[in-house]
C-alpha cells in the first residue's frame, strides 16, 4: 500500500523523476506500474542481501531500465556485479557520502570515543573488553560511547566511561573534534562507514578494520588486520604510549580528507 500509495502521487502531481534509496522493491513496483517515469535507484548496502536484487534477474532488470544505479562505494558496486557477466554500465555511477571540512585543528583531549550500533556486527563486543583494559592502564584517559541496540545489550561501566544514546549529527561531529581516537572496527561487510569518514575529518586517529567499503572512506593505516579485543588494545596502546605517531596521524586524517562536497 505504501508504494501503491506514492505511485499515486506521482501519477497526480505529473513527477517524472524518483529517487529511491536502499528500496529495490519499490523501484520494480514502479517500473511495473509507471513506465514513463525516470528512476535513481541508490544502493546503501549490500544488493545481494536486499530483497527483490539478490537475483540477476533482477538486477539486469535495474541495469535496463533504471534511469541510474547508483553505489556508495566501489565495494557495493563489486558486490552487485559480482554474479553478472558484466562489470559495468554506462548508467551505473559511484556517489560517496561526504563530510564538510573544519578549517582549523581542533583542541584534542585524552579521550576514545565509539559510535554506532552497541552490538557485536559493528564490534562493540571487541571494544567493550578492549576500552576496560586501557581505561585500568591509563589512568588520564577516558572514553565515551554513543549509540544503542535494543535488540543486543552487551554491559560495561568504568568510572571514566560514558555511554550516551544518540545525539543530533551536529553534536556528534563536536564530539569527534574533541577526541583523540575513534574506533570503528565492524565485524561485518561495511558498505561504506560514515563514521570513519566523519571522526578522520575532525582529527582524530581512527583504528578500523578490515572491511567491505571501510577503506574508501579514508587514508588509514590503523587497520586491524585481526579483529579481535588483544589487538584493538595494543592498537590503542601504541598511540597514547607514542604522542607524537598520534599527533601526526590525526594530522594526516584531518588534512587529506577524500569525500568533500
Amino acid at each position: 500500500n505504501y508504494i501503491k500509495n506514492i505511485n499515486d502521487e506521482l501519477l497526480k502531481k505529473n513527477i517524472k523523476n524518483v529517487e529511491i534509496h536502499n528500496r529495490p522493491e519499490y523501484a520494480l513496483y514502479l517500473l511495473d506500474n509507471n513506465p514513463n517515469i525516470k528512476i535513481n535507484l541508490i544502493f546503501h548496502n549490500d544488493p545481494n542481501k536486499l530483497r527483490n536484487s539478490n537475483l540477476n534477474k533482477y538486477k539486469l532488470r535495474f541495469l535496463n531500465n533504471c534511469n541510474k544505479v547508483i553505489f556508495v562505494s566501489r565495494w557495493l558496486k563489486k558486490k552487485f556485479f559480482e554474479n553478472l557477466n558484466i562489470k559495468h554500465k554506462n548508467n551505473v555511477d559511484i556517489i560517496y557520502n561526504f563530510i564538510n571540512p573544519i578549517r582549523k585543528f581542533p583542541k584534542k583531549r585524552k579521550l576514545i570515543v565509539f559510535s554506532g550500533k552497541l552490538n557485536k556486527s559493528k564490534g562493540y563486543d571487541i571494544f567493550s573488553n578492549a576500552i576496560i583494559k586501557v581505561l585500568n592502564e591509563f589512568k588520564d584517559w577516558s572514553a565515551v560511547v554513543y549509540g544503542d541496540e535494543p535488540r543486543q545489550r552487551i554491559q560495561i561501566k568504568h568510572k571514566r566511561l560514558k555511554i550516551n544514546k544518540w545525539v543530533k549529527h551536529k553534536s556528534l561531529l563536536k564530539v569527534y573534534e574533541k577526541s583523540s581516537i575513534s574506533i570503528v572496527n565492524p565485524t561485518w561487510e561495511e558498505p561504506f562507514g560514515r563514521t570513519a569518514l566523519e571522526s578522520a575529518s575532525r582529527g582524530c586517529a581512527v583504528i578500523t578494520s578490515l572491511s567491505g567499503g571501510l577503506s574508501e572512506t579514508f587514508k588509514n593505516n590503523l587497520v586491524l588486520k585481526n579483529n579481535n579485543t588483544n589487538n584493538l588494545y595494543l592498537s590503542i596502546k601504541k598511540l597514547i604510549l607514542n604522542n607524537s605517531l598520534l599527533k601526526k596521524v590525526q594530522k594526516k586524517n584531518f588534512n587529506n580528507i577524500i569525500h568533500t562536497p
